[in-house]
């Protein structure tokens, strides 16, 4: 009878014990979980949780990004004119479903120029770019702004590290985007 009083306390204890570690776990405030860096190679096709409902997944950086390049790279006729934009202004608002106006300007200034017949495209290489299929890292900095990292190497740029910043906002968006 005594050992198995015994073994019932030591099995509350252990009960106890786990209660409150998984209870002091998950009441972790969220902006002491959102400094930790996250490398894609080991978790990059699953959720990554911010603020416990907004969630920013592989998949929507990859279409994000893709359609941040799609609507950067316009089709144009034989004299670099745009097909479907006339103004800086109207592709902006186009970079506005993928971006905030801050991170698109600057590649809208950089990429095209403004005539009074239309919209032309500079000739000229892409920027270097995210990969999909590279690994990256990932810093949450707030509960509706993420960080991505990365570092690549191509033939045409070399080694170069890109840094996309999401945030959130009824939607995520495309941000900030820095090239080293």
């Amino acid at each position: 009878m005594k050992k198995m009083a015994v073994i019932l306390g030591v099995l509350s204890v252990c009960f106890i014990v786990v209660i409150l570690s998984i209870t002091n776990e998950t009441a972790l405030p969220v902006s002491a979980k959102n400094h930790q860096l996250i490398s894609s190679s080991l978790e990059k096709d699953e959720m990554l949780r911010i603020n416990h409902n907004r969630q920013l997944n592989h998949e929507e950086i990859v279409v994000l990004t893709d359609e941040f390049m799609d609507i950067l790279v316009q089709d144009t006729g034989e004299d670099y004119k745009v097909a479907d934009f006339h103004t800086v202004e109207s592709l902006l608002t186009e970079f506005k479903r993928v971006a905030t106006k801050e991170a698109a300007s600057p590649y809208v200034e950089y990429y095209y120029e403004e005539e009074p017949d239309g919209l032309y495209i500079l000739p000229t290489e892409t920027p270097p770019w995210f990969i999909a299929d590279n690994d990256y890292e990932i810093e949450y900095i707030s509960d509706n702004h993420v960080k991505i990292i990365q570092e690549n190497t191509t033939d045409m740029y070399g080694e170069y590290v890109i840094e996309i910043e999401f945030t959130y906002d009824s939607t995520w968006k495309i941000s900030n985007i820095t090239h080293r």
